[in-house]
């Protein structure tokens, strides 16, 4: 049986960043560690599509370069087309990015496991990204009906 798990695309770096931050052992931390590495992967796919779906809205020079914009790391949009651009992204950045982990199975119910006892306090961000992976991976079971 395939087991998923599920996030949006702009949710991707700031799990993997939150489990990073976890002080876990073990096959925890070796299920940690290969979720990590998925999402990474997931992210590098995001992170393509969005460059190239977005590229087509910005100002290029005469040389076929994107032009700078005011901001460090901006580009200038085509007039007229910022409202487009920023819709795309942002549907592309809420799609779902699917996670097999099937070959992994241990290793995550080791992190879930983990992560349900985990005894330290969490607030803000990390307090909200924990609910969304204990979320994402209850989901996973009552697709599953593994409840």
């Amino acid at each position: 049986m395939t087991k998923i798990l599920t996030f949006k695309n702009n949710e991707l770096v700031p799990v993997a960043n939150f489990l990073i931050g976890l002080d876990l052992k073990n096959k925890a931390s070796r299920g940690r560690t290969k979720l990590v590495k998925l999402l990474a992967e997931k992210n590098n796919e995001f992170q393509k599509e969005l460059t190239e779906e977005t590229d087509k809205f910005l100002l290029k020079d005469e040389n076929g370069d994107k032009v700078p914009g005011e901001g460090e790391g901006t580009f200038k949009t085509i007039e007229g087309k910022a409202l487009e651009a920023n819709t795309v992204k942002e549907e592309i950045s809420n799609e779902e990015a699917v996670i097999e982990f099937t070959e992994y199975s241990e290793k995550f119910a080791a992190l879930r496991g983990e992560l349900n006892s985990y005894d330290r306090e969490l607030n803000g961000q990390d307090a909200t990204i924990y609910d969304l992976l204990m979320e994402t991976f209850e989901n996973n079971d009552e697709e599953k009906g593994n409840n």
